[in-house]
């Protein structure tokens, strides 16, 4: 495994998630409404990311929909880091994938906090 692209990944991976809780943490008008849309938005994007129920094992119409969930991509990149040999040209993909979703999601946030 590579320490640089697991790094990488790993550093993606928040980025992703920190921006999709923003939006989240935006919408909640309160600590219990934020927790429960939470894990209301978590929840699908595990499922068919492939974090609950694999990809290999999924329908291919439900494989190609997991392709919108950060959780595959956060997958695919820590695998990618570890066990599956990934070099740097096969690691932008997912890692892209990641910052841009963080970062749209970040932007989505902060605006929706300054209108509420």
């Amino acid at each position: 495994p590579s320490l640089g692209r697991l790094a990488a990944a790993m550093a993606s991976i928040a980025v992703a998630f920190v921006g999709l809780m923003m939006i989240v943490a935006a919408i909640g008008r309160n600590e219990q409404a934020t927790g429960a849309a939470g894990w209301g938005v978590m929840m699908p994007l595990t499922m068919i990311g492939g974090a609950m129920i694999p990809l290999f094992i999924m329908p291919a119409w439900l494989v190609r929909l997991s392709a919108l969930s950060p959780v595959k991509w956060a997958i695919l990149a820590l695998e990618g880091a570890t066990w599956r040999q990934f070099g740097w040209s096969e690691m932008l993909q997912p890692i892209g994938i990641l910052l841009a979703v963080g970062l749209v999601a970040f932007g989505v946030g902060i605006k929706a906090f300054r209108t509420t």
